[in-house]
């Protein structure tokens, strides 16, 4: 009754009033449904207003032929189509393509379509000024483009360019086989007369793999960059994306372009930049916006970027940086005031200082003196900063100079406006017991190399041995100063994961020990998260894991609005049996990362019971799995698009479930990805990256820090 109500009563409404209702619907899925209605109600739905932008971007709903069936009657209405990581698209549904005319914008990063078919869908669209594309062979792709005139023109228009490295490896057990180079002659790189972004992204692993080209454009005309305003790289380790972002870089800098955004993460400009156009671009940096060198050990204060002149500065990445100190963070928070985002993850040395100051430096044998000042001077100056990552560092502090803060999360908590934020465990502790004296000297060998505590003779790695108690934590107090937060994340040092390479995939952790403070930071502090009711986001690492089910419990009822939860535990002890877990209304991706979680019935009825879960992860390192509860799982929820579990099952056991799953479900849930194997598999990377879509791969199976990762949060 209450359908056909809703849709008298539409149908009592004008056009013109529908119309201005429409406009505020954005999601596909309300589109769609409005269309069954009734036909009056369609043909207003199909109004240009309402469907010029359609975007599909992680619509696991839509089905084989639903998405010709909707953009067929807008065709010539539509100026944008956003189907990013739609990979289970087919290409036959993207053939009424050909006919859209006015297509503005055009998304298609990680949809199956070969370097023939694009181009040929690129030379109907003479609109165009803004395409993401994932190209699997460069090569093909490159003599398509130079042998068609029209997609040549199509290419001079675009001004927006997002281009992404896709299934172009090959796994070898070394890399002394001779690859492909090229990089001579005319490139695709030529026609883009009037681009303005370029987005150039690289795969999410590549632990064991190799790139099938080097592709090295050689731009013959530099001017046609001339209109260059952005230039972005992922983070990733992938070679061939790298070589073809900084062999454009290059060619921007000999233009004297003032870019506004700049992200190139994983090189060292110490080693290979030293190129006078290059400096020439960093020594003048009043437009840039959004600038990212992680990965790079140049020094802030006098190295080649000149922050003095970046009083623009929104967005800073300096991950992995051991040369920035508090001294650079002083600097920072005078030069660069506007800051609104800046990400500190694994910069060992932020809490301290040189002794020496900036005459007569020795950096090999300079003492280091633990120091707040340029943290606490960040927070103050910058008004505007609302995510920040101080992740991955491991550091005891006993002397804050200031009598006022009993711990870094409690100088937090003047930041009230915080949305998004990232903590090492050692940021909750108010205390330890490090020698009295405040000077370290770097080579006092018999001290832990990061926090300079006696370390355990024997162990084969420096551990910790200061001892905390709870009342020592301090998070309480952050929780209830910051209520705008949406992304937490508690990341240890060292924390080891089965997937937290930076390469990519990696089964066996690393041979070190992460700080103890991670373990021993109690459930009860860790309830109050639960107050936290406009939280999206959670990502706990390091944690002892004993009482997952209380920590659910406990935060189930007052995170209303969390979309996506992450826990990675090393818990010594198998975990306690579970009862039937919470429901998280709104919860999408839900990622568990424990040695000993059962994988049974209670734990697949209660995820099954969640109403907006689409993708989960869980990893344990138990034998005995429940295959029956499994497949009930896989089959009773349809909207579950992803699901991977590693376990120490039997590859046998593996195998079965993976063959039953693609035999009975594979037809109707096109969308549906499940990898199912055992951890000591030899090819479980090749097994992963055949069986997972990218997407899947690079946000739920490896574990990384994310906030403040990119400038868009």
């Amino acid at each position: 009754m209450a359908f056909t109500f809703n849709t008298l009563y539409l149908d009592c409404l004008s056009e013109e009033v529908l119309l201005m209702i429409f406009q505020y619907i954005t999601d596909l899925k309300d589109l769609f449904t409005l269309r069954l209605l009734s036909e009056r109600i369609a043909a207003v739905a199909q109004d240009m207003s309402v469907a010029h932008t359609v975007i599909c971007t992680r619509h696991y709903w839509l089905k084989t032929g639903m998405l010709k069936m909707y953009i067929e009657p807008i065709l010539n209405k539509m100026h944008t189509l956003d189907l990013n990581y739609c990979y289970w698209i087919n290409l036959e549904e993207l053939t009424c393509l050909l006919r859209c005319t006015n297509l503005r914008s055009l998304h298609l990063m990680q949809v199956k379509i070969d370097e023939v078919s694009l181009c040929k869908m690129l030379s109907q669209l003479p609109h165009l000024t803004s395409l993401s594309i994932s190209i699997c062979d460069i090569e093909k792709f490159n003599q398509e483009v130079t042998g068609c005139k029209a997609v040549q023109e199509c290419l001079s228009r675009i001004r927006k360019l997002s281009i992404h490295f896709w299934n172009h490896k090959k796994y070898k057990k070394d890399n002394c086989e001779q690859l492909v180079r090229f990089g001579s002659g005319s490139s695709f790189v030529d026609y883009f007369h009037s681009l303005e972004e370029l987005y150039v992204y690289g795969s999410a692993d590549n632990s064991r793999c190799f790139p099938l080209y080097y592709f090295t454009p050689l731009v013959k005309n530099v001017n046609s960059l001339k209109n260059m305003r952005v230039m972005s790289l992922n983070n990733s380790y992938d070679d061939a994306s790298t070589i073809l972002f900084y062999s454009l870089l290059r060619s921007v800098c000999k233009v004297g372009v003032q870019l506004s955004t700049l992200l190139q993460p994983t090189y060292d400009c110490n080693l290979e930049w030293k190129e006078a156009d290059y400096l020439d671009t960093m020594d003048d940096m009043n437009t840039l916006v959004h600038l990212d060198i992680s990965g790079s050990q140049q020094r802030i204060d006098d190295g080649i970027f000149n922050f003095t002149s970046a009083t623009h500065l929104q967005y800073l990445n300096l991950s992995g940086n051991n040369t920035v100190d508090s001294e650079s963070l002083l600097f920072l928070s005078r030069c660069c005031p506007q800051l609104v985002s800046i990400n500190l993850h694994s910069c060992p040395s932020i809490f301290l200082r040189h002794a020496l100051g900036y005459l007569g430096r020795d950096f090999n044998n300079d003492p280091l003196v633990k120091d707040l000042t340029g943290f606490q001077s960040l927070l103050v100056q910058c008004v505007k900063l609302v995510h920040l990552n101080i992740s991955g560092y491991h550091i005891h502090l006993t002397d804050l100079n200031s009598p006022s803060f009993s711990s870094i999360t409690a100088l937090l908590s003047l930041k009230p406006n915080l949305i998004s934020l990232s903590l090492s465990h050692c940021c909750l502790y108010t205390g330890d017991n490090c020698p009295s004296s405040d000077l370290r000297d770097p080579k006092f060998s018999t001290r832990c190399s990061s926090c300079y505590l006696p370390v355990i003779d024997g162990s084969g790695s420096p551990k910790c041995t200061y001892k905390a108690t709870p009342e020592k934590f301090d998070l309480q107090k952050l929780i209830r100063a910051t209520p705008e937060m949406e992304h937490f994340e508690l990341y240890a040092a060292y924390h080891q994961s089965n997937f937290n390479h930076p390469s990519g995939l990696l089964r066996h952790p690393r041979n070190v020990s992460q700080c103890l403070a991670a373990v021993i930071v109690p459930n009860d502090d860790l309830s109050y998260v639960g107050l936290w009711n406009k939280l999206k986001t959670l990502r706990l690492t390091g944690l002892k894991g004993d009482k997952l089910a209380d920590f659910f419990t406990s935060i189930a009822g007052g995170c209303v609005s969390l979309e996506s939860l992450s826990i990675s535990s090393t818990c010594s002890t198998k975990v306690r049996k579970l009862k039937r877990l919470p429901c998280f209304p709104k919860l999408k991706d839900f990622r568990l990362e424990h040695p000993y979680f059962p994988v049974d019935e209670e734990m697949t009825s209660s995820i099954a019971q969640w109403p907006k879960l689409e993708r989960a992860c869980i990893i344990s390192h138990i034998e005995n799995i429940n295959s029956f509860a499994i497949k009930q799982l896989l089959t009773n929820v349809p909207r579950l698009a992803n699901f991977q579990l590693f376990s120490h099952a039997s590859e046998r056991k593996c195998f079965n479930l993976m063959a039953y799953i693609s035999e009975k479900l594979s037809q109707s849930r096109p969308d549906l990805s499940v990898c199912i194997c055992n951890l000591r598999t030899v090819d479980l990377e090749l097994m992963i990256t055949e069986y997972l879509p990218e997407i899947h791969i690079e946000e739920m199976t490896l574990l990384r820090s994310r906030v403040a990762t990119s400038p868009r949060e």
